[in-house]
């Protein structure tokens, strides 16, 4: 009997702070959810990380902004056809590649298009090759344009003149 009562004291006294622990408390050994966040919410306080978000939503916007239309900046490579006696302008940074038909260069005085697989510059007159990667150097009316057909993948900012 002595055994029993020892044996019952000394299990009431471990447990006494677990049974009488507050929810959430630093005693409760149990971790709540409302106590993460508010402990996270002050971290993200103290280290003035409030503006993570917006700049996450920037860098969304621009990573998916643009438009199909015809002219605008897009974040993917888009298709664009264009038809005899058209001409496929570029803004400055535009990526173009030839996937079928033929096209000739259009420069300006300050040079052509810069085909990065070949690592020349292709002036005004020359014919584009066709799965070359082209960059327009900058916005000053460069190009392509074709007497017949031609299908080219675009990245950023053109326009289709006809």
């Amino acid at each position: 009997m002595k055994k029993i009562l020892i044996f019952t004291v000394v299990l009431l006294l471990t447990l006494t702070p677990v049974i009488f622990a507050v929810a959430g408390d630093s005693n409760d050994p149990i971790v709540v959810l409302s106590y993460l966040n508010d402990r996270i919410n002050s971290l993200i306080k103290d280290y003035g990380l409030e503006d993570v978000q917006t700049i996450k939503e920037k860098v969304d916007d621009l990573s998916t902004g643009g438009t199909s239309t015809g002219s605008g900046a897009t974040a993917s490579l888009e298709v664009v056809e264009i038809k005899d006696g058209e001409r496929l302008i570029g803004g400055a940074g535009t990526e173009l590649i030839l996937r079928g038909g033929k096209a000739t260069i259009i420069g300006s005085e300050l040079g052509g298009l810069a085909n990065i697989t070949v690592g020349k510059d292709f002036v005004s007159g020359m014919e584009a090759v066709p799965n070359n990667l082209m960059i327009v150097p900058r916005d000053d009316g460069r190009g392509v344009y074709t007497d017949t057909y031609a299908v080219f993948m675009v990245r950023g900012t053109y326009e289709v003149i006809k």
